[in-house]
């Protein structure tokens, strides 16, 4: 077995399981997303509404470095969501170089929506461990990004 062979790299089988840990959850949020993604704003419209109801209202350069993408890149991606009505642009009170990206009222329900998809699908996910095991792994998770 491909464990055997790594048994003495202990933190390489750690990032292993937990790339497939998150591949797995891709894969049944995908195999899900008809069911949810109604406006069809994919992975990457997700984690950016994900990432600003996180953040709150914040400049476009913050969501840039916060999801470690390019300034272009985030202008193309945030331009369907603000057309879709989840998102929206508006400049700085304080410097009118600097755009501000803010959730509107639909893109806090399609949050509200996609952490609810997202939370059966680690359930699903998870199934094997048992309630103590879950609230184990959940709080070495809130440990390792409370430094994040």
């Amino acid at each position: 077995m491909w464990i055997k062979s790594i048994k003495n790299m202990p933190y390489t089988i750690l990032a292993i399981l937990l790339d497939r840990f998150v591949r797995n959850m891709h894969a049944s949020l995908h195999a899900k997303s008809p069911e949810f993604d109604t406006e069809r704003i994919g992975p990457g419209g997700s984690i950016i509404l994900l990432t600003l109801d996180e953040l709150g209202e914040v400049s476009m350069n913050a969501l840039t470095q916060a999801l470690m993408r390019d300034k272009s890149q985030m202008t193309r991606a945030v331009g369907p969501l603000e057309r879709k009505g989840m998102l929206q642009r508006s400049q700085s009170e304080h410097d009118a170089r600097v755009t501000i990206i803010s959730l509107t009222e639909k893109g806090q329900g399609m949050v509200k929506t996609l952490q609810s998809v997202i939370a059966e699908t680690a359930d699903d996910v998870l199934s094997p461990l048992s309630t103590s095991d879950k609230d184990a792994f959940r709080s070495l998770l809130e440990r390792a990004l409370a430094k994040t």
